[in-house]
């Protein structure tokens, strides 16, 4: 058994029917509804759509491509190793069951349909994402100290996006998350002061997590290789732009924001050429916005990621951020071909046991503000491959 309890810094839900059952009399005749397709095996089994304002989601094909594995009514979603009542928290008991048979004391949990740009109207996107709070609020409540929960953000709708951020505090959620880019909008435009403003005060940490929220990048994928690699995971990097070098913890120091999902070994190459394009700024006499070098950003202390258990450079990711700043996700149940990545670093021969434990437990647990105390240590899975996302 492991000395200590390992929290999963960043594992998912699928949103079901249940998950807009919140939303506001107004838009009841917009409510997601289920559609079914006959189609075959499709891509990754893809079978099964979310039908919201006219328009399906996810879309497996051409121009624009997505996939998830919400609705869970899909071959894909029913071909996982985990079960639907685990997927959609349907089934508290047996989520906590599965983590356990991975080791894991707690987690932290994020969206799956709202990795996507499911509306073009802010406001209608709001509501959707209040009524996913809310219930998922409800979900983890049945396992309070084991099962946290990200809110998340409608930053479009900067105004609505604050009220969230003071009622998700109240609904008892351990961060809140956004996309790498508000749409089109870099994350350190000033009209998002006021809600970085209120997580500082509220004590909440941001999760910029991957996702396809660029409009621009999610249409130049012309299919899912590409959306994988370029309109999913890039957005990550403008969010590191933006809330690093952009000026964004110049004007809000005490923010504490993580990097999810896109791995660690980008920031060696991201931190060094922000630093670089500050110094051509200054030659050519433009003001950088970022004060002072990256890497001072990343010695306060408020700037973590997570990275993948199998990353070869993960030694000199280390070295850039600093190994109290680096935490690990299972991703559960995304796991993109494998499985229990939290077991890949914990058997990895590179890093000492001191660092296994802080990325494992301390450093989720100081990012989040959860009680490691509170928690019981399990004995960790061997890793495994396993299904696809």
């Amino acid at each position: 058994m492991a000395a200590y309890p390992i929290i999963d810094a960043d594992s998912h839900v699928e949103e079901c029917e249940e998950t807009w059952a919140h939303l506001e009399p107004r838009y009841a005749a917009r409510r997601p509804v289920i559609v079914q397709a006959t189609m075959g095996p499709g891509v990754c089994h893809q079978d099964a759509f979310w039908l919201i304002d006219g328009r399906l989601h996810p879309q497996p094909f051409g121009h624009g491509a997505t996939i998830l594995g919400t609705p869970v009514t899909s071959t894909l979603a029913r071909k996982k190793p985990f079960t639907i009542g685990s997927q959609t928290l349907r089934d508290v008991p047996q989520r906590l069951a599965e983590m356990d048979a991975f080791g894991i004391a707690a987690a932290v949990l994020y969206p799956t349909a709202l990795l996507v740009r499911l509306t073009e109207d802010p406001l209608f996107e709001a509501a959707l994402m209040r009524s996913y709070n809310t219930w998922l609020a409800e979900r983890c409540a049945q396992a309070p100290e084991r099962l946290k929960w990200a809110a998340a953000l409608p930053f479009r709708a900067p105004h609505v996006a604050v009220e969230e951020v003071q009622r998700a505090r109240q609904l008892g959620a351990s961060a809140a998350m956004v996309l790498g880019t508000a749409g089109a909008t870099l994350l350190h435009d000033e009209q998002f002061d006021p809600i970085y403003r209120e997580l500082v005060r509220q004590d909440l940490p941001l999760g910029v997590h991957v996702g396809w929220g660029h409009p621009g990048l999610q249409e130049s994928a012309d299919g899912m290789y590409a959306s994988f690699c370029v309109s999913f995971s890039l957005p990550v990097l403008a969010g590191f732009f933006s809330l690093v070098g952009g000026g964004v913890l110049d004007r809000h120091p005490d923010l504490r924001v993580a990097f999810l999902e896109a791995g660690g070994d980008w920031l060696p190459w991201m931190v060094q050429r922000l630093d670089r394009y500050r110094g051509v700024t200054q030659f050519h006499q433009v003001e950088p916005v970022a004060k002072h070098p990256i890497r001072e950003y990343l010695r306060h202390g408020n700037v973590y990621l997570t990275v993948e258990g199998d990353e070869w450079l993960l030694p000199r990711v280390l070295e850039v951020v600093g190994e109290d700043h680096v935490m690990a996700s299972a991703d559960i149940p995304h796991p993109e071909g494998r499985e229990n990545c939290l077991a890949e670093v914990a058997t990895r021969e590179d890093l000492s046991p001191r660092v296994k434990e802080k990325i494992l437990s301390e450093n989720p647990a100081r990012f989040y503000g959860i009680a490691r105390e509170a928690l019981a240590p399990h004995a960790p899975a061997p890793p495994a491959s396993a299904a696809t996302r």
